[in-house]
């Protein structure tokens, strides 16, 4: 009994906190010509929250929630594009019973001249 306990405990305490990374980014079709600005980035998040494995029930898609953040917090003028998409996932587990989803999505903007 003693011996589970310890292993238990010693399973617990090596897997309490852990943190997986991973990402992508969609390829865009470079411009043609060189008649453009790099006018900088903006990024939307999204996160979702499960205990036991339980919640994220109110999330249609991560990744869509966190497109849907970015493209809401983007102004673009006229003559402005959002190009090179890139997706990172980041799940992290607290003691094995309580672990998080977030998902960043970052865009370039480029400002087109005439």
């Amino acid at each position: 009994m003693n011996k589970m306990i310890l292993l238990f405990v010693t399973t617990i305490m090596l897997s309490s906190c852990v943190s997986l990374h991973s990402g992508s980014i969609a390829s865009t079709a470079p411009p043609v010509e060189n008649n453009f600005k790099y006018m900088g980035n903006v990024l939307g998040a999204s996160q979702a929250t499960y205990i036991f494995g339980i919640g994220g029930l109110l999330r249609d898609g991560l990744v869509r929630e966190a497109k849907n953040n970015l493209i809401q917090q983007t102004n673009l003028q006229d003559g402005q594009t959002l190009v090179n998409f890139t997706v990172d996932h980041k799940k992290s587990f607290y003691l094995g019973i309580v672990w998080t989803h977030r998902v960043v999505v970052t865009a370039d903007i480029l400002q087109y001249q005439e």
